[in-house]
């Protein structure tokens, strides 16, 4: 007896850009603007269930499982239907809100700083599940940047197609000049994002200043050579006249000697770059230690020596444990997972 054909999946609306909508939309059924989809509240509009309801479309995929609130950051925990559940932060400004956003659940590259790699890769999020926790997290956001739980230059298309949605005119029409993508740094993305026509930021994590040091840090990458992310880099900011960041996580006895600092200032000094000098946000189970104000103030007196801009970046939302690298991928009862 023939195995019964699989149920197909259902169309995510905030998988479509406009155009697909149109295409959508020109077939038949009740009217509904692009934007409509975009709507950021729990209970949806009837003309909007309608639309879906007719177009048998899923109109929202992300269940908030809990939301803690912070000083000047808020994290929120949304459940995926695959039984994950990722992490997104939404951080006060003085003239705004950014939404921290997760690119993927879990992360392949298992950097030793950071939780959100400690449970490996599980699958990439589609570019609607990226847009959707923008929504959900209202229209004060003015900015967004990529640097929640996942790789985005190793989710491409998608991060690509989402920061489209999120731009689109007809849609949310949030500036690419507000978006940042932070990345380890994959050279053929990097290579493929130069290419790109879109005014967005670019940020290097790059945290080390040998080979050596990098491959320990950052597992995934060993076979990413420093000299290449950093040429790759530095020629998407000449192409599009921008400045690239890399951060640089100031680890006690793994990457700040003088030789380290000295390093630093050959490959920047001239180049269309900055550096964020950061500590260290501690993990449950990471055993590394947060530098000393001696040492970080050591490495930006040298960097400015050299005519590289720099600045000591602390971040936000230590108090909920939603600062860089403290995100986690959970399950739907918000336990932390990671590899046995």
């Amino acid at each position: 007896m023939a195995a019964s054909p699989r149920a197909a999946k259902p169309q995510f609306a905030l998988d479509l850009d406009s155009a697909a909508f149109a295409r959508l939309c020109a077939e038949n059924g009740p009217a509904l603007s692009y934007r409509a989809l975009f709507w950021p509240h729990a209970d949806l509009p009837k003309d909007l269930v309608r639309w879906g309801d007719h177009h048998g479309t899923e109109l929202r995929r992300l269940t908030l499982k809990s939301r803690d609130r912070g000083t000047r950051s808020e994290k929120f925990l949304f459940a995926l239907p695959d039984g994950y559940a990722i992490e997104t932060v939404l951080i006060r400004r003085h003239d705004g809100y950014t939404a921290c956003v997760s690119s993927q659940v879990g992360c392949a590259f298992a950097c030793r700083f950071c939780a959100s790699g400690q449970a490996g890769l599980k699958r990439n999020l589609t570019p609607g599940e990226i847009v959707e926790q923008i929504v959900r997290l209202g229209p004060k956001v003015n900015r967004i940047v990529f640097m929640g739980i996942g790789e985005p230059l190793n989710n491409y298309d998608n991060v690509l197609k989402a920061i489209r949605i999120l731009r689109d005119r007809a849609g949310l029409a949030l500036p690419a000049s507000g978006m940042t993508i932070s990345t380890i740094g994959i050279p053929k993305a990097l290579k493929a994002l130069r290419e790109e026509h879109l005014k967005i930021n670019l940020t290097i994590s790059l945290h080390a200043t040998t080979q050596q040091v990098r491959s320990s840090l950052i597992p995934g990458a060993r076979k990413h050579e420093i000299a290449e992310i950093v040429s790759r880099a530095l020629s998407w900011a000449e192409r599009h006249s921008r400045i690239v960041t890399f951060v640089y996580l100031v680890l006690p006895g793994i990457n700040d000697t003088r030789a380290d600092l000295e390093r630093l200032c050959a490959m920047f000094s001239g180049q269309p770059a900055r550096i964020n000098l950061m500590r260290w946000n501690p993990v449950d189970g990471v055993a590394l230690r947060r530098t000393d104000d001696g040492t970080l103030a050591a490495f930006r007196d040298g960097l400015e020596r050299a005519g590289i801009p720099v600045v000591v970046r602390d971040t936000q939302g230590r108090d909920i444990t939603a600062a860089c690298g403290q995100l986690w991928l959970r399950d739907l009862n918000g336990s932390p997972l990671a590899t046995a």
